[in-house]
């Protein structure tokens, strides 16, 4: 089959990741493969399959060509640059700097055709691929759950246009379960696909020479500094546990839109010396494979990805109860789920450190089979393709 997988950016994020393993699958077994960004970011190229092509409506060529932001343009030291900025602006606002480069980008696809196209994250409507690609087969791939988002209007506006598609894929059951009851009309088109994993990669990854500076409890998060992801929340319970005498570290791996009031927050609490921010890694599984504990303090997700990859690596997991959650993790076996609250995220990491035989224990990798079996995950795409 031939895909075209359509993403906002190829950017260091869950479903970016996982996008990978996807697309690298599909080439390993004989399948073509084209990845469309909207805006050409392009960051985890470099570890998909040299199989994989690569397109971008928004190119960086384009982008130089036709773009200039205000402050590039007060920065230029030329009067020529200046007056060139300017131009593009103008042309930015009066034709459109986005507009104009789909326009181009449907020229190019006029006269190309696909088996399957996808738009990959639920952040962007389906509309291009509708409009400009030719396919047999189109299909949604949502990776949120929509109970939880703050503003579910923002998925309202997008998901009349899934009327027009062949499939949605929901990441995990509870998601897909919460997608139908918001949006009945789309039951006999919606589906769960967990996503794919490339577990060699991860523990080969994670086998990469490491250790961690300090010598305590060691604690771990990855993920983008999101209100999403709740970490000024967990400052807030790490700080309670250094007041009552507990020694720990905690790392994030990531950055975001919170950076600075994170940073800010560290300083308020007094917690510098055991919270760090390491930024973004293309190998956050040696982090993995060398924490004492993996935290998801999350307020909401479809279907956490990281979770998934530090179990395989043996960590202990402590998560926030959130969609898809409890389809990974045997709360006390495989894992630790607690309530999704300040009051629950603190029980539960207080009982965990001073329970060190427990967090041993939840180190168990048992029962991901059928989260890691990338096989069963196409054969069930490929009969939503095949329409069985």
């Amino acid at each position: 089959m031939k895909f075209l997988i359509y993403i906002p950016q190829l950017i260091f994020g869950g479903a970016e990741k996982v996008l990978v393993s996807f697309a690298n699958y599909l080439v390993s077994h004989g399948h073509e493969v084209e990845v469309l960004e909207l805006y050409e970011k392009g960051l985890l190229k470099p570890q998909f399959d040299n199989r994989v092509k690569f397109n971008a409506i928004c190119s960086s060529e384009y982008t130089n060509k036709y773009y200039a932001s205000l402050a590039q343009i007060k920065s230029n030291p030329s009067l020529k640059g200046k007056l060139t900025g300017c131009c593009k602006l103008t042309f930015s606002k009066i034709v459109g700097y986005r507009q104009f480069a789909e326009k181009l980008a449907a020229k190019h696809y006029k006269n190309k055709k696909y088996d399957v196209a996808i738009n990959y994250l639920e952040t962007e409507p389906p509309t291009f691929l509708l409009k400009n690609i030719k396919a047999k087969k189109y299909i949604q791939w949502y990776h949120i759950d929509v109970a939880n988002m703050a503003h579910p209007e923002k998925s309202d506006s997008i998901v009349a246009e899934y009327d027009k598609l062949d499939a949605v894929i929901c990441v995990a059951e509870s998601a897909r379960i919460n997608f139908i009851k918001r949006y009945p009309q789309l039951e006999s088109k919606t589906y769960t696909i967990y996503n794919f994993f490339d577990t060699d990669t991860i523990i080969e990854k994670g086998d990469n020479a490491f250790s961690y500076r300090e010598e305590c409890f060691k604690m771990l998060s990855v993920g983008r500094m999101t209100e999403q992801k709740k970490y000024l929340r967990f400052l807030g319970i790490l700080a309670k546990l250094k007041e009552q005498g507990y020694i720990f570290s905690w790392h994030i791996l990531g950055t975001g839109v919170e950076y600075d009031a994170i940073v800010r927050k560290i300083e308020e609490l007094g917690l510098d010396e055991c919270v760090y921010l390491d930024g973004v890694t293309d190998n956050p599984y040696k982090y993995m494979k060398n924490c004492d504990l993996f935290v998801l303090p999350s307020g909401w997700e479809g279907f956490p990805t990281v979770t998934v990859e530090a179990k395989v690596l043996g960590c202990a997991v402590l998560a926030t109860d959130v969609s898809g959650i409890r389809e990974q993790l045997l709360h006390g076996e495989t894992g630790w789920i607690v309530e999704n609250s300040e009051e629950g995220l603190y029980n539960g990491l207080k009982y965990l450190v001073d329970n060190p035989v427990l967090v041993e224990k939840i180190r168990n990798n048992a029962g991901m089979e059928h989260i890691l079996n990338n096989d069963s995950k196409f054969a069930k795409f490929e009969e939503i393709y095949l329409g069985k």
